[in-house]
């Protein structure tokens, strides 16, 4: 059977929970959004294709669960992967304050190089917003 796709790409999203990697990963896959959902219990994940200029990119995107039970399992796929997603909820000071400790753990268990991207997530709950764009925007990541 041939491959269905040219490139392939591992994506991960990681932060604490409840601060919206799965409906992030629902709405990006199957255009979808879940206003309730249940905590992702270890690592899930989604496939999407898509077409670059002519070239089918598969996307490998592994949702993991932010509770911090399960970071020494979701730890072991910061290894393969070549991009990864901290996301953090606008309305939650504390998922902000976490970022740091989870970019620290993505400087210790990912490949050098990999490429860090930060979401601050929810921007439909923005009159609850606890972190301000500014604040958002100063992150800073080695």
């Amino acid at each position: 059977m041939a491959k269905q796709y040219d490139v392939l790409f591992r994506l991960l999203l990681i932060g604490d929970s409840g601060v919206g990697k799965t409906c992030l990963l629902c709405r990006f896959t199957d255009n979808e959004f879940h206003p309730s959902h249940i905590s992702t219990i270890g690592v899930d994940f989604k496939m999407k294709t898509i077409d670059v200029d002519g070239i089918k990119v598969r996307i490998q995107i592994w949702d993991t669960a932010g509770q911090e039970r399960y970071q020494t399992i979701t730890k072991q796929y910061y290894r393969r992967a070549q991009g990864i997603f901290l996301v953090y909820d606008i309305t939650s000071e504390r998922s902000y304050q976490h970022i740091m400790k989870w970019a620290s753990d993505v400087d210790e268990y990912a490949p050098e190089g990999v490429q860090k991207i930060l979401i601050g997530n929810k921007a439909d709950e923005d009159q609850k917003r606890q972190v301000g764009r500014h604040q958002g925007m100063k992150a800073v990541f080695n």
